[in-house]
C-alpha cells in the first residue's frame, strides 16, 4: 500500500508540474538569466505537421518551468562548490566573471563591417555639413579588456584574432571619422576601471573616458567645462553584476558600485521620454545593479542645466553611455541621450533635423562595432 501511495504521489508530482508550468502566468524574461523567455507557439496544422510546434512547446516549458529558478540555484551551488571553471557559460578565473566562448569564429561578418562604416560615413557627412560635430568612442567590453585572464585551456575570444577591431578602427581613419580608442587610456590599469562580475566598465572608467573625451573636444572642437571636483565612492549595497546575475549572485566578491559627488553640484531638470521626472541620474530603486546609473537603458533622456553660454550634446549608444552620461551633463547646457534599441519615434537624420547639437557622441563598445541593429541602425 505504501509503495502504491510513493508511486501515485511520484506520478502527481511528475505530472502537474508540466500543468502547473502551462497554466501560471507566463513570465517574459530572466532576470537571473538576462535572456528573453519564449513564448507559446500559435497552433497550426503545418507547424504540427512539420514537427516544429512540439518542440516549441517543448522549449516554452523549459523555460516557464514551475520552480525553474530554485532548480537553477541548486545547481549553481553545486557547480560552484565543485570549483567548475565554467558555471553557466560564465568562466570563473580567481575574482573575475567573463563569458564562455564555446565557439571561435574564425573571421568577422566583412559585409556587416562595410554596411557599418558607411553608416558611420553617411552620418559624419551629414553632421559636418550641418555645422555639429561626431565623434565615435570606442571602449574594450569587459572580457576584451580582461581577455588575457582567461585560464589557457579556455579560448579568450568570440574571434580567432583581434583583426575585427584593429580593421574597423582602420576602418574609421579612413574614413576621416574623428575617434578616440578608449583601450589606450583604460589599458594602464582595467581593474581600476572594470568591474570584476559586470561587463561593463565601472564609474572609474566612466570618469575616465569622460575626461578623454572632453580633453578632444576642448582640443579640436569648442570650448566647455570639465569637470574635476568629484569624489568617487563605492555605494553602501552590494553590487550585482550581470555575470554574477547568472550566477543568481552567489559568487563571492568585493566588486562594487560606485557614485560620487560634486564640490560645487550642477543644479538640472530631467525629462525621459519626454516626461518630466526626478533631476537624479543616478537611480534608488536600481541601487545593486548597473541600472543604478542613468535608471538602466532610456529610449530617450533629456538633461537641461539651464546654461545657454554652453554648448549641447547628443549621445547615442546602449548601456555604455549610461555611467558615463552621469558625469557627462555638467559640461553642457544640454545633453540628450538615444538608444536606438528602445527609441523609435524617429532615424538619427529625422532626429537631427529637429535637434541640432553641437557635438554627437557615439559611444560603442568593441562587442558591437559591426552589429547592424538596434544603435547600429540608426537610419
Amino acid at each position: 500500500m505504501k509503495s502504491l501511495l510513493k508511486i501515485f504521489l511520484f506520478c502527481g508530482m511528475i505530472f502537474s508540474i508540466p500543468v502547473i508550468t502551462l497554466l501560471k502566468e507566463p513570465a517574459t524574461s530572466s532576470y537571473y538569466e538576462n535572456r528573453t523567455l519564449a513564448v507559446f507557439p500559435p497552433f497550426s496544422i503545418q507547424a504540427v505537421m512539420d514537427g516544429d510546434y512540439f518542440s516549441e512547446v517543448e522549449t516554452y516549458i523549459n523555460d516557464h518551468l514551475a520552480g525553474r529558478n530554485i532548480l537553477l540555484k541548486l545547481n549553481t551551488q553545486k557547480e560552484l562548490a565543485l570549483h567548475n571553471p565554467v558555471v553557466n557559460d560564465t568562466v570563473i578565473s580567481g575574482d573575475l566573471l567573463l563569458p564562455y566562448h564555446g565557439t571561435v569564429l574564425d573571421h568577422y561578418n566583412e559585409e556587416s563591417m562595410a554596411q557599418e562604416l558607411e553608416m558611420l560615413q553617411t552620418l559624419n557627412g551629414y553632421c559636418s555639413e550641418h555645422d555639429m560635430q561626431f565623434l565615435y568612442v570606442a571602449i574594450p567590453e569587459q572580457s576584451n579588456a580582461f581577455r588575457d585572464r582567461y585560464p589557457n585551456y579556455l579560448s579568450n575570444s568570440s574571434y580567432a584574432d583581434d583583426s575585427l577591431r584593429t580593421d574597423f578602427i582602420d576602418g574609421l581613419t579612413a574614413l576621416n571619422i574623428d575617434h578616440i580608442q578608449m583601450a589606450q587610456y583604460l589599458s594602464a590599469d582595467y581593474d581600476k576601471f572594470y568591474s570584476k562580475t559586470d561587463h561593463h566598465y565601472n564609474l572609474y572608467g566612466a570618469y575616465e573616458t569622460y575626461l578623454r573625451v572632453m580633453g578632444y573636444i576642448n582640443e579640436n572642437y569648442l570650448t566647455a567645462p570639465i569637470t574635476t571636483d568629484l569624489s568617487i565612492t563605492p555605494t553602501s549595497t552590494q553590487f550585482l553584476g550581470s555575470r554574477n546575475r547568472k550566477l543568481f549572485g552567489l559568487f563571492p566578491t568585493d566588486d562594487a558600485l560606485y557614485t560620487y559627488t560634486l564640490e560645487k553640484p550642477v543644479p538640472f531638470e530631467r525629462y525621459d521620454n519626454g516626461k518630466s521626472v526626478a533631476a537624479t541620474v543616478f537611480s534608488e530603486s536600481n541601487q545593486n545593479v548597473y541600472g543604478y546609473y542613468m535608471g538602466g537603458d532610456i529610449a530617450e533622456t533629456i538633461i537641461r542645466t539651464n546654461r545657454p553660454e554652453l554648448p549641447d550634446v547628443l549621445v547615442i549608444g546602449d548601456s555604455f553611455t549610461n555611467a558615463l552620461e552621469t558625469i557627462l551633463y555638467t559640461s553642457f547646457d544640454e545633453m540628450r541621450s538615444l538608444d536606438f534599441r528602445y527609441y523609435t519615434d524617429k532615424s538619427i537624420f529625422e532626429y537631427l533635423e529637429d535637434y541640432h547639437p553641437d557635438i554627437i557622441l557615439y559611444v560603442r563598445d568593441d562587442l558591437s562595432y559591426i552589429l547592424t541593429t538596434g544603435n547600429g541602425d540608426l537610419g
